[in-house]
């Protein structure tokens, strides 16, 4: 888990703690969620790495998602999307995340 978090309440940046420092949020259910995903998303990339089980990899990365999507996990589901054979959502995906690597760079 890369990505850094910032306090859904205060915007600070997440520093490994529970309760945030700045504003006093719980943040425990918040680090589960994320955690969970993480685990999804690395279930994916066994299944598709390690298992050739593109079905399985889509349904984990489709879940992750759901929980907690993130720039990376949006990739592992496009991947996913390949492996499963469903091209047309993927290259829609594709160029979605193209269009917002452009909008974050010029931001």
């Amino acid at each position: 888990m890369n990505e850094v978090f910032p306090c859904p309440t205060c915007r600070a940046p997440w520093r490994g703690v529970t309760i945030c420092p700045r504003c006093g949020s719980e943040l425990a259910a918040l680090m589960h969620v994320a955690v969970k995903a993480w685990e999804l998303r690395e279930a994916a990339r066994a299944a598709l790495c390690g298992g050739n089980r593109p079905a399985d990899a889509l349904a984990l990365a489709r879940a992750a998602c759901r929980l907690h999507t993130t720039h990376q996990g949006q990739r592992l589901l496009a991947l996913a999307l390949v492996a499963a054979g469903q091209l047309a959502e993927a290259h829609a995906l594709m160029d979605q995340l193209r269009a917002w690597d452009v909008t974050d760079r010029h931001a």
